[in-house]
């Protein structure tokens, strides 16, 4: 789901230190903005949008960790969760992406196929891709794996929302030799540019099993 942002006044940021420390550094006070969350599958994102109005007491470092004091218009306060900086001007931006947990483990030769539920808009066609092979590896002392995907189209993706953006592939068709399910994991595929240039991708988590196939890269919460 698409976050609604929501408009936020008094903002504190405050560095992000080890909630067993006791530690506290504010940045800046007394700003505007507005504060976002929203889900995508299984993660959830948020940010942070300042307006240029608040007041500095120390410096924004980009990729460093911060969280933020703040009201909403009707007075109420909340905390936001911590988010990294992905703007440090004096409109400074936060975002933060969260997977939540992992896709339970399955046994991937022997059950049926699962279908996910993915929305289109919820990510954007970067480069098409012809040649698709999608493959699974089982971890062990003689690691195994197995085609799924051959001869396959689609393209490289990136996920329309959240921080970091979500890569992964799009498998619009192909010829499938071996069931897949939702959640499986540890999908590698490799494919051709239309300049003919290898493009492979390894560790991806199954997101739509249906057609097209949804592949990306998760996060760690």
């Amino acid at each position: 789901m698409q976050g609604i942002p929501i408009a936020v006044k008094n903002v504190t940021v405050y560095a992000y230190f080890n909630p067993l420390e006791p530690l506290e550094e504010v940045i800046l006070t007394g700003a505007t903005g507005t504060y976002t969350v929203g889900t995508l599958m299984t993660s959830v994102f948020y940010n942070l949008d300042l307006n240029a109005d608040g007041k500095f007491q120390n410096p924004l470092s980009i990729h460093g960790a911060y969280y933020a004091v703040c009201e909403t218009a009707d007075g109420k306060t909340i905390k936001t969760e911590w988010m990294y900086c992905i703007d440090n001007s004096l409109a400074a931006k936060f975002g933060r992406t969260v997977t939540l947990g992992k896709p339970a483990t399955e046994d991937v030769l022997h059950t049926s196929i699962g279908l996910g539920m993915i929305d289109p808009s919820d990510y954007i066609r970067l480069t098409p891709l012809a040649g698709i092979t999608v493959s699974q590896r089982f971890p062990g002392i003689t690691p195994l794996s197995r085609t799924i995907i051959m001869n396959g189209e689609g393209y490289v993706i990136t996920t329309r929302f959240g921080t970091p953006h979500l890569m992964g592939i799009e498998v619009d068709s192909g010829d499938r030799v071996s069931s897949l399910v939702l959640g499986a994991q540890n999908i590698s595929i490799t494919a051709k540019t239309p300049s003919g240039d290898t493009h492979t991708q390894f560790g991806l988590t199954t997101i739509s099993a249906g057609e097209p196939a949804i592949f990306l890269k998760l996060l760690e919460a």
